[in-house]
């Protein structure tokens, strides 16, 4: 689901990857354990200790984001405004057939600073997919980092600005480097704008690029169509094309997904896709069917994932690979409503 959103758009779009906005979730009563049953009371505290200890660095982050704010905060702007910056942990598990699992571990954060004159924002992330596969995205299976050389390796900080192209189109820029020796600076570039083509049927398009002084460029472009079916069905269908200079490689992609609201806190996405590739031939590389359930396992900021896959690629003679993926958020900060 990418961080499904329902938005107003054709029975409020799904806007993939992008993280704006926030919207608390409901919060449960909680009753106390009785004192004659220790376990429960055992598991209460801990429970309690974990979320003081998240709230603390929430705190701590939402803090460090204003202070910044402040100190860079134009003369002129006395508008006050939520700093919904925050930091996201993702602690993955990937079963497959061989019997091999894989734990691995993201994180990325933003840090807004909305009294800025241009809206700056910093951003991290340990696992950047610039050059990974359409299909690895789609499929949600990108790769995180499983140990900490890895991760500083791989990790990139950057300062971000949105911008606004013409009436209609929006974009988002991103400059920065990966923070290894030698340095490698990068500059990133989105533009993306949505169409309501009727009363049922609406689109968006987005236009990526991306640059890193030691691997090369790469470029992406991705349509959606969403139909709304019934108030908790949602039926998409996308279309993408992704360029690597570096492999001098076009990759093509089509999916159809139908995504159902369950609850207020959980959601599925059932998806079939195909990928193919332009060398050393254009010809199909993969297929895929998964279902993904999304649960909003505790207020608006511990989210929990399970995806089983069946998945068959071109170098393994199309034999099916079932994979099963489990996955834990956990949010620092302000947390965007991501069910």
């Amino acid at each position: 689901m990418n961080g499904l959103r329902w938005q107003p758009l054709a029975f409020q779009l799904v806007i993939g990857s992008a993280l704006s906005g926030a919207c608390s979730a409901e919060e449960a009563g909680e009753t106390p354990a009785p004192q004659h049953l220790p376990s429960e009371g055992w598991v209460n505290s801990t429970g309690d200790w974990l979320e003081s200890t998240r709230d603390s660095w929430s705190e701590a982050i939402s803090f460090s984001a204003e202070g910044i704010d402040n100190y860079l905060r134009r003369e002129d702007d006395t508008e006050p405004a939520i700093n919904d910056s925050y930091v996201k942990i993702q602690l993955r598990e990937r079963f497959e057939k061989s019997g091999q699992h894989n734990f691995e571990a993201t994180i990325k954060a933003k840090l807004r600073l909305p009294h800025t004159r241009r809206r700056f924002r910093v951003t991290f992330d340990s696992d950047p997919d610039d050059f990974d596969s359409l299909s690895q995205r789609r499929r949600d299976q990108v790769g995180g980092v499983n140990s900490t050389q890895e991760a500083r390796d791989k990790s990139v900080i950057g300062i971000g600005v949105d911008d606004e192209v013409g009436r209609n189109w929006k974009s988002n820029y991103n400059v920065g480097m990966q923070i290894k020796l030698p340095l490698n600076p990068f500059y990133r570039a989105q533009f993306y704008r949505a169409f309501e083509l009727s009363p049922l049927w609406s689109s968006k398009l987005k236009q990526s690029f991306s640059y890193f002084h030691m691997d090369g460029w790469q470029a992406e472009s991705t349509v959606n169509f969403y139909r709304p079916i019934s108030k908790k069905l949602m039926f998409q269908a996308g279309s993408a094309a992704q360029f690597i200079d570096q492999t001098n490689n076009w990759e093509v992609l089509q999916s159809l997904s139908l995504h159902q609201r369950l609850s207020r806190d959980s959601a599925f996405e059932h998806q079939v896709g195909v990928s193919g590739d332009s060398r050393p031939e254009l010809k199909s590389s993969s297929f895929w069917v998964r279902t993904e359930l999304r649960h909003r396992l505790y207020k608006d900021w511990l989210y929990g994932k399970v995806a089983p896959e069946l998945f068959f690629q071109r170098s393994n003679s199309f034999r099916m690979e079932p994979i099963l993926l489990f996955e834990l958020e956990v949010y620092f900060g302000k947390s965007p409503d991501v069910i």
